[in-house]
């Protein structure tokens, strides 16, 4: 009898789907997970040095939320300065 191939966990799909690559949103949605918990993933593997995340936007307009196109899914809640925007990679890839 052969025992069926184990399934493959959300932490271990989040890796899959980064090198598939597309928003973190997208990635949530195809592991089948919450934005919040694709990004706690995120946040382990690249503490573990699996995966690096690097800023790719300068941050918030000086002039604040009111006509930035990203408000609705923004983290950095209007504080000038922050990264709007993040890459999210294998570690060692350019």
């Amino acid at each position: 009898m052969v025992s069926p191939a184990p399934a493959v966990g959300p932490l271990r799909r989040i890796l899959v789907e980064v090198h598939r690559g597309g928003t973190l949103d997208a990635i949530a949605d195809r592991v089948g997970v919450a934005p919040d918990e694709a990004a706690a993933m995120v946040d382990y593997w690249v503490g573990r040095g699996v995966l690096t995340r690097e800023a790719v936007s300068g941050g918030c307009p000086p002039a604040g939320c009111g006509g930035c196109a990203l408000r609705s899914s923004c983290t950095s809640q209007g504080r000038p300065g922050r990264p709007l925007l993040h890459t999210i990679r294998p570690a060692g890839k350019p």
